[in-house]
């Protein structure tokens, strides 16, 4: 996942080279996290059409090609650095033209287009405003099919846990994993203020006040949790 505008600067050259090594010590179990929303999905009618939104480097792409070998993807996001090694990820995989890539945000995909399925995967983290973020999952129902699918990941802070305490053993962890010092200490400091994570109600709410329903969440790990959903029984009004 990336979103420049709301993070400017991080999803650079030297950032997109790194990102599939510093995501795995940020996110203990990241490989859970995939498996996760496999099995989500892995049901899904063979010609789906899926889209996923922040789609970085491609991991969730080369993810869901694999266990839906006919499915057809739009994958969206607005850093060129992470789209380029994305793209070749794809060629590499021979998948390249299944996929349909666009710079830019989920407001820019045709608002006629409707999906199966959509993956939201450590994008909302970075809308700090509720009523963006909001917004954000809102054009996400509106470009799904009735009762179509989301699963997605974000930082969070469970039910029950201390803020604080959650934060300080995700830096101890993201160190031991070789995270660099000063890249974990920075990141800290975002935890506690532009990239505060939300509570896990925070998160509930959200999606239930976008038109999504029979939520699960089937993955956790620390600050970090994936959440499955069903959109609206109707087409949403644009």
């Amino acid at each position: 996942m990336s979103d420049e505008k709301a993070v400017p600067g991080i999803y650079d050259d030297d950032w997109a080279a790194n990102y599939a090594r510093r995501a795995e010590a940020a996110i203990p179990g990241r490989t859970g996290l995939y498996r996760c929303l496999a099995a989500c999905f892995a049901d899904l009618p063979s010609a789906s059409r899926v889209l996923v939104v922040g789609c970085g480097t491609g991991e969730e792409l080369l993810t869901l090609a694999e266990i839906l070998p006919t499915a057809s993807f739009v994958a969206v996001d607005p850093a060129d650095a992470m789209l380029q090694i994305c793209s070749r990820r794809l060629s590499q995989a021979g998948i390249e033209s299944r996929v349909m890539l666009v710079q830019g945000y989920v407001q820019q995909v045709a608002s006629q287009e409707r999906f199966a399925a959509a993956t939201s995967i450590l994008v909302a983290q970075h809308i700090q405003a509720d009523a963006e973020a909001l917004d954000y999952f809102s054009a996400i129902a509106a470009r799904l099919l009735p009762r179509g699918r989301l699963y997605t990941a974000d930082l969070h802070i469970g039910l029950g846990q201390d803020r604080t305490r959650l934060i300080e053993l995700w830096e101890q962890q993201a160190r031991l994993a070789g995270l660099e010092r000063e890249l974990v200490e920075g990141i800290a400091q975002r935890f506690h203020g532009e990239m505060r994570p939300r509570s896990e109600e925070e998160v509930m709410s959200l999606l239930q006040r976008a038109g999504f329903s029979d939520v699960l969440k089937p993955f956790s790990s620390l600050l970090y949790g994936a959440w499955y959903a069903r959109g609206p029984t109707q087409e949403s009004p644009h």
